[in-house]
């Protein structure tokens, strides 16, 4: 069974347009979430060799492809994300489950051990208060295991689109030292940070392009943004645009890695 809340009402248009996306991905996401399975590895090498028990909140656990894991190391996992569909899929593991969005967590002060978040809080609408929110939810001791996109991502898909205009076609993301004074100041202890670099190789720029849209992630949250469809020429200017590396197309993500204790 899945608890489903209601989404925060601040920004409602754009988090029922990345809710959508998302839920779109679900059947497809763990087979393309190639990075996404790289930073996790990561995550879980940092929670290695420390004692871990009670309450893990998942948070934007997606098709729940870390909660088997977790579980391993916790008595209760709580897996939560903003799309019903990725929280239903069929090889989901059994466990607990609440739809809801991150920028409205529905949690009590001082109940949960640790939070797992693996490439998920960069989807937040209002990154300094998560944080602060986790902090109150979490007891004494409590830590947060955290992977986050940060700037310099999707630079080639950045490059290739510039031939057709100046707009936006990738999200902002925030810098990785920002993510790190916004832990601080929710009162978080930084005992790890450690910068990243995952890159996804591709056959084609139109793949890559693909790559894309398969792990929902096409959600822009910027004011600032292209409007309409592609034309087929544009999208092959795009793609003849795209920045190559020994014939193959990458797609890369800036990812900072962080172990916070309360």
């Amino acid at each position: 069974m899945i608890v489903q809340l209601q989404a925060a009402t601040n920004c409602q248009s754009n988090k029922l347009t990345t809710q959508t996306k998302f839920s779109r991905a679900a059947a497809n996401y763990a087979s393309h979430a190639n990075v996404q399975k790289q930073a996790a590895t990561h995550l879980f090498k940092m929670m290695a060799n420390k004692h871990q028990q009670g309450t893990c909140l998942d948070l934007g656990a997606g098709p729940l492809v870390n909660t088997a894991m977790l579980k391993t190391h916790f008595d209760t996992v709580l897996a939560m994300d903003l799309s019903h569909s990725m929280l239903s899929t069929e090889q989901s593991p059994r466990c607990l489950k609440v739809c809801a969005d991150m920028d409205n967590l529905p949690l009590q002060q001082n109940t949960l051990d640790c939070v797992f978040s693996n490439f998920a809080m960069q989807w937040s609408a209002d990154f300094k208060e998560v944080l602060k929110n986790l902090f109150c939810s979490l007891k004494i001791g409590g830590k947060v295991y955290l992977s986050c996109v940060v700037d310099g991502s999707l630079k080639e898909i950045k490059q290739a689109f510039s031939c057709i205009d100046q707009q936006s076609h990738i999200n902002q993301f925030h810098c990785a030292n920002k993510v790190i004074e916004y832990a601080k100041s929710a009162g978080f202890k930084l005992n790890f940070a450690a910068d990243r670099c995952y890159i996804d190789t591709y056959n084609s720029p139109l793949e890559a392009l693909r790559s894309i849209k398969a792990i929902g992630a096409t959600s822009l949250q910027t004011k600032q943004k292209r409007q309409g469809l592609l034309t087929r020429h544009a999208l092959n200017s795009v793609c003849k645009a795209y920045p190559l590396v020994d014939g193959h197309a990458r797609v890369s993500y800036q990812v900072v890695l962080l172990e916070l204790e309360k």
